[in-house]
């Protein structure tokens, strides 16, 4: 039995004509469905993903594009994507789970600090890093703050999500693109596959980028255009989360006593790691 492409698509929000339009050309296996089903249920970001991945079939179209090599895409990017899920909530897991452990420090030991007195300052912190201009890093800041009545429970902040805004637009930029574009460039444009999907890592090393995420995980989807372009759907992952940094960052003492700090704001329980998302689609 199989699911109309239209079911699908108006579960994702999509309009009445795109529905009708999808219906004519192509249907997705009963499969798919359910995938489609599922991972959009699960993360705020999917949904999104999710739409621009199948959208890649329909705003230019190839001539040969078919119902078959569609739900073969589909399939590949979903069970990438869920792959990549999991990894991601088993490494938020363990991060949580590692911020509730008491912290070895290579430190003189510290006087544990009230709630109000931790916040506080750690607000103090927010305020300095927006005047430095890092504005996304300070909204993840405020994002991970515990309510007081929360502390000692089983509390994580929502999802922090992104799509094809400037933030978007700035995670997707000249570093990550290099880190991905090399696979695209071999798998499609040299390789001639005209659709695909993968998964890897990213370190930002400078910048905004630095202070807000640093190290990441992403998974792209791709579709050649009938123009000989590319559409590509970007899913870009962290947990928001504070480590030890015996050297700081880079050597760069303020930025690094101010994560340290954090260090043991999150030790407190008074802030709390969480996951962030970020897609951007678009043609290359």
């Amino acid at each position: 039995m199989k699911k109309f492409l239209g079911i699908t698509l108006l579960f994702l929000g999509l309009g009445f004509s795109s529905i009708v339009e999808a219906q004519e050309k192509f249907e997705i296996n009963e499969e798919n469905s359910n995938l489609i089903v599922e991972l959009s249920a699960s993360e705020p970001a999917n949904k999104d993903y999710i739409e621009s991945t199948i959208n890649m079939y329909y705003d230019i179209p190839s001539e040969n594009d078919s119902a078959k090599d569609l739900n073969l895409f589909l399939n590949s990017a979903l069970s990438e994507l869920e792959s990549f899920d999991t990894t991601q909530d088993e490494k938020l897991d363990n991060v949580v789970e590692a911020s509730n452990l008491p912290q070895k420090r290579s430190i003189t030991p510290y006087v544990v600090t009230p709630y109000p007195t931790a916040i506080s300052a750690y607000k103090v912190g927010i305020a300095i890093v927006d005047r430095m201009g890092h504005w996304q890093t300070a909204n993840y800041m405020r994002r991970a703050i515990v309510p007081l009545d929360k502390i000692g429970t089983n509390y994580t902040p929502a999802t922090y999500y992104n799509k094809d805004d400037t933030w978007a637009r700035m995670v997707d930029s000249e570093s990550l693109m290099a880190a991905y574009y090399g696979r695209l460039k071999a798998e499609a444009f040299r390789g001639g596959k005209a659709s695909g999907a993968f998964s890897s890592t990213h370190t930002f090393s400078s910048g905004h980028l630095m202070t807000a995420l640093r190290g990441v995980s992403y998974t792209v989807s791709y579709k050649k255009q009938a123009n000989g372009n590319y559409f590509t759907t970007v899913k870009v992952t962290d947990i928001f989360d504070f480590k030890w940094e015996i050297n700081g960052y880079s050597n760069n003492f303020g930025v690094g006593f101010g994560n340290n700090y954090c260090v043991l704001v999150q030790t407190l329980g008074a802030i709390k790691p969480y996951k962030i998302e970020v897609v951007r689609t678009m043609s290359r």
